[in-house]
């Protein structure tokens, strides 16, 4: 038997990232913003023929995996981690398109104020010639507002700047630093999670200490949860994890698996039944105190048409410190 736990749950989430990533291409919006340009209706089409098969695959492995109702609540929870992912890192894209800023227009100068005294001493000059002195006058205003407007313009086209590239900007830089560093720390998240999966080390079924046997037409692998003693639970008893993990080809045929100290008469309580239908089950027994040794770990198995098996372990093969507590028990 292989960890399948690791590769299960990348393989959920890459599905899941590349179900939403294809669904975001088929949109308008993010679809022109990855792309840079408008999706064509075809490709849109194709997008969604394969983004939602992919968010699909990603349910029917975690359905395989854990079962209908924990695959279910796994599926979910890799869709919200891929799905926010991808929405968080969508605006900080480096690799975006960047609209140029437009340079704002420089300020331009007033005009100069008018002569007025000079008007006036032109108006002054000539009284005793009235027709003569107003046309002077006349000319000698509009000669100075002439002058004063060629100032104005030579004032403002020396303080006028000239944008660059008709009044456009320069682009921003493609990749700030902002950006990168806000994308790396998005890829990081799933990094850190797959090393946290490793670090986490293979199940106990699939450990060198479990045990590897069979009971009826079925072959499994059967392992303590940890190497500690019985802890004592909420009522007083003592209690003791264990994990159980039969052959894939074998889950289909088995309806329940039980687990408890001593022979059953005639069946196991449901309290002692492992708690899945499919691939690695746990639970969690209570340890009597009257236990014995000898009494031996019994393992029963319910087929689906109906057949029974019972098979006993010893406490020695299975859970050494289990063992040890039982025979130091008063």
């Amino acid at each position: 038997m292989s960890n399948t736990s690791l590769w299960l749950n990348l393989a959920v989430f890459i599905s899941s990232l590349a179900g939403f990533i294809c669904l975001a291409l088929a949109s308008d919006r993010q679809g022109e913003f990855l792309l840079h340009r408008a999706p064509r209706k075809q490709e849109r089409r194709i997008f969604r023929l394969i983004g939602w098969p992919f968010l699909a695959v990603a349910w029917l492995l975690c359905w395989q995996g854990w079962g209908w109702s924990i695959g279910t609540v796994a599926w979910l929870g890799w869709l919200t981690m891929a799905g926010a992912g991808l929405t968080f890192y969508l605006p900080w894209w480096p690799w975006q398109e960047k609209k140029p800023v437009r340079a704002k227009p420089a300020p331009v100068a007033k005009a100069a104020p008018k002569a007025v005294g000079a008007v006036g001493a032109v108006g002054a000059v000539g009284a005793d010639n009235t027709a003569s002195t107003s046309s002077d006058a006349i000319a000698g205003k509009n000669g100075v507002a002439a002058a004063n407007s060629s100032t104005a313009s030579t004032t403002a086209g020396a303080t006028r700047t000239e944008p660059t590239k008709a009044g456009v900007a320069p682009t921003a830089s493609r990749f700030s630093t902002r950006s990168l560093v806000f994308a790396s720390t998005l890829l990081a998240i799933p990094a850190a999670f797959v090393i946290y999966l490793t670090q986490q080390g293979p199940q106990p079924v699939f450990g060198n200490n479990a045990l590897q046997s069979q009971i009826g037409p079925w072959s499994f692998a059967l392992a303590e949860t940890n190497d500690q003693a019985p802890i004592s639970g909420p009522t007083g008893a003592h209690r003791k994890a264990f994990q159980i993990r039969f052959c894939q080809a074998c889950d289909p045929h088995i309806r329940r698996a039980y687990l408890q100290v001593s022979k059953p008469e005639p069946m196991p309580t449901p309290r002692q039944a492992f708690n899945s239908t499919r691939w690695t089950r746990s639970v969690e027994i209570a340890i009597p105190p009257n236990s014995e040794v000898e009494h031996q770990l019994w393992l029963t198995v319910e087929a689906k048409n109906g057949e029974i098996y019972h098979q006993a372990f010893d406490f020695h093969q299975v859970s050494p410190v289990t063992a040890a507590f039982i025979e130091q028990m008063p």
